[in-house]
């Protein structure tokens, strides 16, 4: 019985260390998946870096009131209108303007320079503006009207013995000088700096309210010349009117239905307003209140032509925008040049080339401490250089190259559906910005080349549906996340020459597929390179990766990667048990390493059988004789005995 009772219980044992280590098996293959494989980062919240100036939700905090804002530079939209409308109305009658003319527009007035050759000086504007151009006891120039120069003129604002000139803004009014198709020249020198700002008279001070609108300086068309200057505390809300801003053809065409009848005369009728300005000598009130001469001029029957001016061009050199809305805001133009300037503080972005600017160049420029994006590309820019930049401490990215399409299809618009590019940027340095050093968003042909990123969330990031990006040659430290990720772009990206230092993942790729080759990643603390989901047929070569974590390059989470002549001999495995147990109990390796068990506790039982020799396989039954006395014949036995009570 003992002997049967061992087996049983060897029996028993085996079957349940089977079961034990199957069971223990698939939970360690469940549970190792994840820890084996590098944390993937969210393109939520969970990769989205908090800063001061974002609020809950991720979007910037603007100090400024939007709606008051927002109602206030679509009123600058229909000043401008207007101003437009009565220049066409002019034309359209044949009677030419020759000098300059002023409009009552809101709450100041519009002082209108006509086209001439000779641009308009310092001194043209005095002789022009007694009471609202005006020199202050320390030197300075206070303008208290606004400023349009039309087509075929140009607004010179240089003084070689430097000028200050303050933009009466404060919650009255504000002031603003634009250009319709006109030209603006501001230079100064390197010792005495041209430096416009906004002014409120009454503080003595810049205007650091936004809520009520701020003085703002505008280029519509035509071309910017801007040097040795400073641009500080201008501009609100929109692009348009962010500070200093360059457009092209974007005034809006709305609200223009009465514009050609506007003016002492709407009220009566065509024929009768033509007649009476037919009559009228130079001093008649024309446009609004007239305080200078004009040429005569009827109101006409039509409706004025709101086209736009050609795009808008510029050269901007050495100079600064310090707190403006937007530090310089670009769109529509074609051979803007910005060139060793610096933006910083601005409420929104720093510089923005917003829609449709082309064959421009942004080089050896900082852009600092701005609310949002350091510099940003927008969508639908193409031919755009970007050299030698600087980009530190910006509350979003540093650098934002988007080269989305405008639309995905059919839209009420019509905008074209396809993607824009062959933007560069190199040789340029993005450090301790709240987001990511450089961000690449679709677009392609972009080239991101030579650069040096520090102390970003992410030093490089390439997504959504960007094609033919090469990064190559940057130098990425200090990372908190990943030094490049390729998240949701195309698969033809080129990863080449980067040393990497620092974060959590070095090289991170998913849904997107890479040559990743040459490239040099340390002291990382979770993998060298990782790749995630459908990555094509990317390659893995040629790099020299260091650093401690689970894995050096992580590819079991993807197909078709293939790897090969990299280095990771300096790389230190810090697998916890479970992966190492995963690694071990395959599927396989557990129905195999059960099969053994059973065959090794089915030997141990054999042994102990061999040990006792050979055992009668009836050698614990009792032969049934010796449970009864033995034979005896019935003589000695003797008759039955009779029962008690009986008779015979």
């Amino acid at each position: 019985m003992t002997a049967l009772r061992r087996r049983t219980a060897l029996s028993c044992a085996s079957a349940v260390l089977v079961t034990a280590v199957v069971a223990g098996g698939i939970a360690l293959t469940g549970a190792g998946t994840a820890s084996a494989a590098s944390p993937e980062p969210s393109s939520s919240s969970s990769s989205e870096p908090t800063s001061e100036r974002l609020d809950a939700s991720g979007v910037a905090s603007y100090e400024g009131d939007p709606e008051a804002e927002a109602q206030v530079s679509a009123t600058e939209d229909r000043r401008l209108i207007e101003v437009r409308a009565i220049a066409n109305a002019a034309d359209w009658s044949g009677v030419a303007h020759y000098k300059p003319y002023r409009l009552a527009t809101g709450n100041l007035y519009t002082l209108v320079l006509v086209a001439r050759d000779a641009p308009y000086t310092l001194s043209d504007l005095e002789e022009l503006a007694p009471r609202t151009f005006r020199r202050e006891p320390d030197g300075s120039w206070l303008l208290s009207e606004n400023i349009v120069v039309e087509d075929g003129a140009t607004l010179d604002l240089s003084d070689k013995d430097g000028l200050t000139l303050h933009l009466q803004s404060n919650s009255e009014a504000f002031t603003s000088i634009v250009t319709l198709g006109g030209s603006l020249v501001v230079a100064g020198t390197y010792d005495e700096p041209t430096r416009i700002s906004s002014w409120d008279p009454d503080a003595g001070a810049v205007d650091t309210d936004t809520s009520d609108g701020r003085a703002y300086i505008r280029v519509v068309g035509g071309r910017a010349e801007l040097s040795k200057a400073f641009f500080t505390d201008l501009g609100f809300w929109s692009g348009m009117t962010g500070g200093v801003s360059m457009t092209g053809t974007d005034i809006p065409d709305k609200g223009t239905d009465t514009l050609a009848r506007k003016g002492t005369n709407a009220s009566a009728s065509d024929e009768a307003a033509a007649a009476a300005a037919a009559e009228e000598d130079a001093s008649t009130e024309v446009f609004g209140t007239e305080l200078l001469p004009t040429d005569e001029a009827s109101v006409l029957d039509m409706d004025p032509d709101l086209s736009g001016y050609s795009y808008v061009s510029a050269m901007v050199r050495d100079v600064t925008f310090d707190g403006n809305a937007f530090g310089l805001f670009v769109t529509s133009a074609d051979g803007v040049v910005v060139r060793d300037s610096a933006i910083k503080d601005s409420l929104v972005d720093g510089m923005v080339f917003h829609r449709n600017v082309s064959n421009s160049e942004v080089e050896n420029t900082t852009s600092t401490g701005n609310a949002l994006d350091g510099f940003d590309v927008n969508r639908a820019s193409s031919g755009i250089v970007l050299e030698r930049l600087t980009a530190t401490g910006n509350g979003h990215n540093g650098i934002t190259m988007n080269g989305r399409a405008l639309a995905e299809g059919p839209s009420a618009t019509g905008m074209p559906t396809g993607v824009y590019g062959n933007n560069s940027l190199s040789n340029s340095k993005s450090s301790d910005n709240a987001r990511y050093g450089v961000e690449v968003i679709g677009g392609t042909d972009i080239e991101v080349d030579g650069n040096t990123l520090t102390g970003n969330e992410v030093g490089i990031v390439v997504g959504q549906g960007a094609e033919k990006v090469a990064l190559t040659d940057n130098t990425i430290e200090e990372s908190a996340l990943q030094g490049i990720a390729l998240r949701d772009a195309g698969t033809g990206g080129t990863i080449k020459g980067n040393t990497i230092s620092g974060g959590d993942i070095g090289i991170y790729l998913r849904d997107a597929g890479a040559t990743i080759s040459r490239n040099t990643v340390e002291d990382v603390g979770n993998h060298a390179i990782t790749l995630i989901g459908d990555t094509g047929r990317s390659s893995i070569s040629d790099n020299v990766v260091s650093g401690r974590g689970p894995s050096a390059i992580d590819t079991a989470r993807t197909e078709g990667a293939v790897r090969a002549d990299n280095d990771d001999s300096d790389w230190r495995s810090t697998k916890p048990l479970s992966v190492i147990l995963r690694s071990i109990f395959q599927p396989l390796t557990i129905m195999w390493l059960s099969l053994g068990l059973i065959l090794l506790v089915t030997a141990i039982t054999s042994v102990g059988r061999n040990r006792r020799g050979f055992v009668h396989p009836y050698a614990n039954l009792a032969p049934l004789s010796t449970f009864t006395r033995g034979e005896a014949s019935r003589d000695e036995v003797g008759p039955p005995s009779t029962p008690r009570g009986s008779t015979a």
